[in-house]
């Protein structure tokens, strides 16, 4: 926001002022859109002179004609947002103080912006960032952010909500949050294109965050059925053309839907969020798309996928993506010539082996064409290095022979063969290993389609084209993940905005069951997100909770659906006698719902025979609209309509025409068709059938299996996670960062995109053998996403000074070394001296229940990798680049304590963490520290991939609480490698191979145990008690030390100098002694 020099008044509060300034507005939004009719006559005047006077020669005069076409274009554009903003000027208002700034200001917020004569804004754009504090936040302190100018901190004084018709103010609300239980019902009430109407007035909290995300960065987006998914989507492109029109334009966006009734009805209220120009198409048409003048629409038709034909299911799986992707690797392998290439005359070697693989593996994206035409430009320009060497003598014929012959060593200009003849050798290579899938020539369905456009992108194409900037994916659940495999690969340098509801998946056998392999594919950067949107705004309670209930039947994972509580009728269920009885009352329920005001009413059918029949049959009694699926468009009317073209849309009433048994039977695929087609309706909802009703419908789930749903499992399990730590003992505060400043305050308060910057929740993986983790790690690897998945803790509050610079902790060494009020250090209270043997009675670590470290939960904040298990967590806080500090506190809750030992460094280390479908990795500079999440155990690994240490698999830690607590770090250390402890002189050091000894100071001045080896890395233990380390075979090989959690530092220095180096200049027997 501008700072300007005046400010208006604020408005008043009471009605007669709001009145008042309603019609002030009106007034101005009045003005404003003759003004925009008069220019848009003069430039239509305009335009005519222009081509009236001149030729088609005229240079100066055709330029002149476009430019003020191109404005004519622009200002009609215009005055459909000045009748918006006629029609209804505004819907909410925000009244704040900057701090900055002399006084409080108020501003309406509408659809469009409006300003008066002046160009002073009376009424913003919903878009515009200061709107954002409208949708987001409370009453009080906060922020909002605009592009490239930082971040603007307010007060929020009042939010209020209108309801305005026919220039009236009919009423208005003062609330803490965006269209209050009772406005929103009011508004959800009203008819579907009522509703269309209202949307940006009621656009919710968790809604708005999605469509302010950043278009720079990937989200998937889980979203119940009604939730507003494809709502938000279409927002969200309107927002990024808004805020970020130097970056992007209309035509980098794609929207990607899998019918074209489903895309009309998207594109159909674009012009209302003030969007035009953007492309629409099925993902069939992108593929196509990707083929370029290889597709022929003479001789190549695209075909329908056989949902029935479960041979044809696999090709839209991950693995067929993957084994086209190794069709084409051995395709290259064949192609590529990879032999040495040594000039004949005098041996003299121009490229050898290596270096053409090295070139074909670091350059994966591009094609085979691509690395032919660049090795050959890699082989010339090393021949003629060769050729014109100053000791190197050739003849001129020796010269054009050599030149002659290794011009096309690896390949001609351009490929010669044919994708559409490359595509049947790999079906033929599939059958062969057992996937015969069945295929017409010339014939193609989706993931046909898909292959084609792989193999044209991986094999073919040498001069890619400018596709998509950001790609829209509504209905995401439909496509399997062959399509996205192909997408990611043919669209690189592209952001997404996926939608979907995975309980929707109604292509059972190839479309998506749950989100992770999408996840991992396209959420890769560090800011990608991944979005939660649990509340249906859609659905009457009564038809949420029948929708529900056919959901129970099936046995597969769902989310929960948390309706806002809007009653309407009950659910009809007809049982009728006939069929001709059926279609009277299908008739006479249509015309009900007619008179009750309905406009857009559905009557849905299991598959397009059935539409066929029963859209003559009913032709002949009531009036339809076009259901033709090929030209059909979403509009006011009836529609009789398959259930597959139903998804992503919805209807003020919808009637589900015969649901037998024989059309849905009571398996999984079926239940998601259902649910489907149940939850397309706003208001009402009816079932028709002759006595034959699916037991999907017919008979409820039994208590039992409901109990054991997923909705209830999740219910537990976040409920588990956001109990509230055991009270903390409250310490002593410190003036000096005891008053909380206001710009950290109003950080609690900012969107929710940024507040996931602090930690993120990532499910873990699938289980891998020990020879597949570095397959696993390589080919699923990705940095660690950060995104709001469902309820995320707010982060931490944090005490900064007046300088906004975070204080450096103030650990109890440092204090000490500051103040040195004490002048000897603290006794190690343990019994044991260094170097002391232990009894055999406490060597064998205590019994225990089966230990499951298996990972569950991955979070990444910004200081540290956060690694749940059902026996605790374990935190890993990189410091340095070789130094990485480990935690672990058994139980579902932690509360880590720096203790002692605790180190801060200055800066902060630059690290990265990603994460595999059976491993995660933390790394630095210079170490890797991987984590298996099948075990939990930890591997340090160094740069060269190395490596150094490595926590037993079968059981990596272990602790108890008794009378001491006390805990267990098992290492899998190899026999030939040599382990000291370090002695209270660097000179001492304890052997410690085959042995089992004390490396506590007991009743000394307190030093931290430390263990080298002779692989260049330390452990020291942060341990204030009693540690020992074993490494007998009878016992285990371990470390022990006592406290409530297990806290050790992993010290590396690549030998025993540095690594002594690092453990004096942080915990040194120098420092401590002056404590």
């Amino acid at each position: 926001m501008k700072e300007k020099k005046t400010f208006r008044s604020i408005p008043g509060l009471s009605r007669e002022e709001e009145e008042k300034q309603l019609a002030d507005i009106l007034t101005i939004a009045q003005g404003n859109l003759n003004h925009t009719r008069e220019q848009i006559r003069s430039l239509s005047e305009e335009v005519y002179d222009l081509m009236e006077t001149y030729g088609p020669k005229d240079k100066e005069a055709l330029s002149l004609l476009r430019n003020t076409q191109a404005q004519l274009e622009d200002t009609k554009r215009n005055l459909v947002r000045c009748e918006k903003a006629r029609k209804k000027p505004y819907f909410g208002r925000i009244d704040f103080r900057d701090q900055k700034l002399p006084q409080e200001e108020s501003y309406y917020v509408g659809r469009v912006g409006i300003s008066d004569k002046d160009s002073e804004p009376v009424v913003i754009d919903w878009r515009a960032p200061v709107a954002s504090i409208y949708y987001e936040n409370s009453t009080g302190l906060c922020q909002y952010e605009v592009k490239n100018h930082g971040t603007y901190e307010v007060d929020l004084k009042r939010k209020r909500t209108y309801e305005i018709e026919n220039d009236q103010l009919k009423d208005f609300f003062d609330s803490d949050v965006v269209a209050n239980d009772e406005l929103l019902t009011k508004y959800l009430a009203k008819s579907k294109k009522a509703v269309l109407g209202e949307i940006i007035a009621t656009i919710q909290q968790e809604q708005n965050a999605i469509i302010r995300t950043s278009p720079k960065t990937n989200i998937i987006v889980q979203g119940v059925a009604g939730s507003g998914k494809t709502t938000v989507a279409m927002h969200r492109i309107s927002y990024i053309l808004y805020n970020y029109e130097d970056k992007f334009r209309p035509e980098d966006f794609y929207i990607i839907g899998s019918n074209r009734i489903l895309l009309n009805y998207i594109t159909s209220f674009l012009p209302d969020l003030d969007v035009y120009g953007v492309s629409q198409m099925t993902m069939e048409q992108l593929f196509v798309r990707f083929l370029y003048e290889d597709w022929d629409p003479r001789f190549h038709r695209i075909k329908a996928l056989d949902a029935k034909d479960k041979e044809a299911w696999v090709k839209g799986s991950y693995d067929w993506f993957h084994e086209l992707e190794a069709f084409c690797e051995e395709y290259e392998e064949q192609t590529i010539p990879s032999e040495e290439i040594r000039i004949e005359k005098n041996g003299v070697l121009l490229m050898d082996e290596n270096v053409i693989r090295t070139y074909r593996k670091d350059n994966p994206t591009v094609s085979v064409q691509g690395k032919i035409d660049m090795l050959n430009e890699m082989l010339h320009a090393r021949l003629e290095n060769e050729l014109t060497g100053k000791f190197v003598s050739y003849t001129d014929e020796e010269k054009k022979e050599l030149q002659r012959l290794y011009r096309w060593h690896f390949g001609k200009k351009e490929w010669k063969g044919s994708i559409f003849e490359v595509y049947p050798e790999f079906l033929e290579v599939q059958k062969e290993r057992g996937k015969k899938v069945p295929f017409t020539e010339n014939e193609f369905d989706l993931y046909d389609l898909a292959a084609l456009a792989y193999l044209y992108k991986r094999i073919k194409e040498n001069d890619g084209i400018r596709e998509a900037s950001h790609v829209i994916i509504d209905e995401a659940q439909d496509f399997g993940m062959m399509a996205y495999g192909v997408l990611a690969y043919c669209l690189r340098g592209c952001t997404y905005t996926i939608m979907g509801d995975v309980s929707q998946n109604i292509h059972f056998g190839y479309g998506l069951n749950d989100w992770k392999d999408l996840q991992e594919l396209i959420l890769t950067g560090p800011f990608d997100s991944f979005g939660l949107l649990k509340k249906s705004y859609r659905n009457t309670v009564e038809i949420s909770d029948f929708a529900t209930e056919i959901l129970r039947h099936g046995n597969f994972p769902i989310y929960p659906v948390e309706p806002v509580i809007r009653h309407g009728n009950a659910v009809e269920i007809c049982d009728c006698a006939d069929e001709k009885a059926m279609l009277e009352k299908t008739v006479e329920l249509i015309r009900k719902w007619q008179q009750a005001g309905h406009e857009t009413i559905a009557v849905i059918c299991r598959d397009e025979e059935e539409t066929k029949e029963v859209d003559a049959r009913l032709g002949e009694k009531i009036t339809l609209v076009n259901s033709d699926l090929t030209t059909a468009e979403f509009g006011s009317g009836v529609m009789v309509l398959p259930v597959e073209y139903t998804k992503g849309l919805e209807f003020d009433a919808v009637l589900l025409y015969h649901p037998s048994e024989e059309h849905y039977p009571s398996e999984d695929a079926y239940v998601k068709l259902l649910y489907v087609a149940a939850t397309r309706a706003l208001h009402e909802l009816a079932v028709v059938h002759t006595g034959d009703l699916t037991d999907l419908i017919g008979t409820k789930v039994s208590e039992e299996k409901r109990l054991h749903s997923l909705e209830n499992q999740v219910h537990k399990e976040s409920q588990a996670l956001r109990k509230k730590p055991a009270p903390v003992e409250k310490k002593a505060a410190d003036p000096a960062t005891e008053k909380v400043s206001t710009a950290e305050e109003r950080g609690l308060l900012v969107k929710a995109a940024h507040r996931t910057e602090e930690k993120v929740e990532i499910s873990g993986g699938m289980k891998v053998s020990e020879a597949g983790k570095e397959k696993a790690l390589s080919s699923y690897s990705r940095p660690m996403k950060l995104g709001f998945v469902g309820e995320q803790p707010a982060p931490p509050k944090l005490n900064l000074p007046k300088n906004g610079q975070p204080p450096k902790r103030e650990v109890p060494v440092r204090k000490a070394l500051e103040s040195k009020v004490q002048t000897t250090a603290p006794i190690n209270p343990s019994s044991y001296p260094f170097g002391g043997i232990p009894n055999s009675s406490v060597l064998r670590p205590k019994g225990h229940s089966r230990i499951d470290t298996a990972v569950r939960i991955l979070r990444k904040t910004k200081k540290y990798l956060e690694v749940i298990s059902n026996y605790g967590i374990l935190h890993l806080i990189p410091l340095e680049d070789g130094l990485i500090r480990v935690q672990f506190q058994k139980g579902i809750r932690a509360e880590f304590e720096p203790g002692y030992w605790d180190y801060q460094p200055e800066s902060p280390v630059k690290w990265s963490a990603r994460e595999g479908k059976g491993l995660a990795e933390l790394t630095t500079e210079k170490l890797t520290v991987r984590i298996d999440k099948k075990t939990g155990a930890l591997t340090f690994l160094d740069k060269t991939g190395k490596c150094l240490l490595a926590e037993k698999a079968a059981l990596p830690r272990q602790m108890e609480y008794s009378s001491v607590a006390e805990g267990w770090l098992y290492f899998d250390w190899p026999k030939k490698e040599k382990l000291y402890a370090k002695g209270v002189l660097d000179s001492k050091l304890e052997p410690m191979n085959q042995k089992a000894r004390y490396i506590s100071f007991g009743q000394k001045a307190l030093r931290m145990p430390l263990v080298i080896s002779e692989y260049g890395y330390g452990i020291g233990l942060a341990s204030e008690g009693t540690a020992l380390a074993c490494t007998i075979p009878m016992y285990g090989s371990y470390l022990y030390m006592e406290g409530k959690q297990l806290d050790y530092y992993f010290i590396y220095g690549g030998n025993y100098e540095r690594v002594l180096e690092k453990y004096k200049n942080h915990w040194g027997r120098g420092k401590v002694a002056l404590v």
